[in-house]
């Protein structure tokens, strides 16, 4: 049975290791002043394990109180949960609270997905029913919809990002993460192609000598096309929504809300 209580730890008592996400020294900052101006609002969350505490979701607020040089963190501890399910709490604690980018909202969907067609193995068969016991749903159907639920995005939105996280290798990903190359559109655009063609477009979508600006033009490339001109309202166009993926949700509130003032 999953109890759980409040308390006050000192930070070294809990150990945050083997994380799905690294750091953000800005997010940490950010959270950082709002914890030195109102305090710590909400507790991180942690569990007894092995006589001792393990992260469970948090770990930019107990960065941010470090930072701060403060050694007490607030925290919700349980007991009695598994390792599967402090994954789950941790997945859906970032998914919830965290405006994350294209390329970690799909590794951390992924995730899920394993965690959770391992804890329900009926998931992997997609739901029973229908005349002669046909299944309904495929495998990823029959996740999707427990996610969008909970989430509020739509099946095929957590579809494509899976298929980001699982088609695109963790190498890859780390460079584009380097790179800030975390269009959601172009990500599932790669993975159309060979994992050993991957690499090499992104090598001419990243190259200031390459005429390609995007996966389809590098890919046009590497077959012995010539990608097709863009036009000047086409580029600007695609300067606005790289500025997009990489803005926070409250400066992007704040863009729409001046949109609807003028228009």
């Amino acid at each position: 049975m999953i109890k759980a209580q409040y308390k006050d730890l000192m930070i070294t008592e809990i150990d945050a290791g083997d994380r799905l996400r690294g750091l953000s020294k800005a997010h940490v900052e950010a959270i950082a002043s709002s914890i030195e101006e109102h305090g710590q609002q909400t507790p991180i969350l942690v569990r007894e394990k092995d006589g001792g505490y393990k992260l469970i979701a948090g770990c930019h607020r107990m960065a941010a109180i470090g930072y701060l040089k403060k050694k007490i963190v607030n925290c919700k501890i349980y007991s009695g949960v598994s390792d599967e399910k402090a994954r789950l709490l941790e997945i859906d604690e970032n998914l919830f609270r965290h405006d994350l980018n294209a390329l970690d909202r799909a590794v951390f969907l992924a995730e899920r997905k394993a965690i959770y067609e391992e804890m329900y193995p009926e998931a992997m068969n997609g739901a029973q029913g229908g005349r002669g016991g046909k299944k309904n749903e495929s495998e990823i159907v029959s996740f999707s919809k427990d996610t969008a639920e909970k989430l509020g995005m739509s099946p095929r939105a957590i579809e494509r990002a899976v298929r980001i996280a699982t088609k695109i290798s963790p190498e890859l990903r780390s460079r584009l993460h380097e790179a800030e190359y975390i269009k959601e559109g172009e990500l599932y655009n790669l993975t159309k192609f060979a994992s050993d063609d991957q690499g090499k477009i992104i090598d001419l979508v990243l190259s200031d000598k390459s005429p390609a600006s995007n996966v389809k033009d590098a890919a046009s490339i590497l077959s012995g096309s010539s990608p097709t001109p863009l036009t000047a309202d086409e580029k600007q166009f695609n300067k606005l929504m790289d500025i997009w993926s990489r803005t926070e949700a409250k400066a992007r509130k704040r863009f729409l809300d001046s949109l609807e003032a003028v228009i």
